[in-house]
């Protein structure tokens, strides 16, 4: 996916999100890690490893808000999530320890390749 796609994908991630937000969901912290990050889809400057950490991040808390009250199906969706976060953050760190992605799907090595 190239950076300018990304960008795109980010900015409709954050838009789901301000949704969820403002239609008064009881949210409890599910984009804390997001927002920890400090990645805005207008920070056109940061790298491309970063937004997708952002896209990763977001995805797991849209994930935890949708998946509200079915804990088994909310639990895997986060790892899954937190995990491609994960690779993506050390995917940037060239002393890092090697990618753990042999078990994820096709979509998510697509995702994870330049």
């Amino acid at each position: 996916m190239h950076k300018d796609e990304l960008l795109q994908l980010h900015s409709l991630l954050c838009q789901m999100k301000r949704y969820f937000e403002e239609t008064g969901l009881p949210l409890v912290g599910e984009f804390a890690e997001y927002d920890d990050l400090q990645v805005s889809p207008q920070h056109i400057h940061k790298s491309k490893s970063d937004h997708k950490r952002a896209v990763f991040l977001l995805g797991k808390g849209l994930a935890e808000v949708v998946m509200q009250g079915l804990p088994d199906h909310q639990a895997r969706l986060r790892e899954r999530f937190l995990r491609l976060a994960t690779a993506a953050m050390v995917e940037e760190e060239p002393t890092a320890a090697p990618r753990r992605d042999a078990g994820l799907p096709a979509f998510a090595l697509a995702a994870l390749s330049h």
